[in-house]
């Protein structure tokens, strides 16, 4: 058949969790959302850097050998317009109304589309993404 394949766009799952969230729950989560798009693994994990004194990141992306991104409070205020689910919860505790959908999207780059919204499970939520990051 030969041909020029077309890229791939980056697969992106933002997320989000409590203080007293479990890396194993977080894990089923992810897993069960790449699943529900059709999806064997992230590119990366995107993750608000004000929660960056956390090891649950790292321990996620570490089951697919994918990077953690850390996005900026600033860079997840500027998606919240993008964002079709909003918490009032997630607002009265850090200010913003939306945070894996938020950093799913910034973590994707140009081009960035939700595939996922938000899924919450056991105190962790996460959505996916894909998008043109370089």
């Amino acid at each position: 058949m030969g041909g020029q394949q077309a890229p791939r766009h980056m697969i992106v799952v933002g997320m989000g969790w409590q203080s007293a969230a479990l890396a194993e729950h977080a894990l089923e989560l992810v897993v069960q959302s790449l699943r529900m798009v059709g999806v064997c693994a992230p590119d990366y994990i995107a993750v608000p850097d004000f929660k960056n004194a956390d090891t649950l990141p790292q321990n996620v992306a570490h089951r697919w050998g994918a990077g953690v991104l850390w996005v900026t409070r600033t860079q997840i205020k500027q998606m919240q317009a993008a964002c079709p689910t909003a918490s009032s919860t997630v607002m009265r505790h850090v200010g913003v109304a939306s945070v894996a959908e938020a950093c799913a999207l910034a973590g994707a780059g140009d081009g960035a589309r939700l595939c996922l919204s938000r899924q919450v499970f056991c105190g962790v939520t996460c959505a996916v993404a894909e998008g043109d990051r370089k």
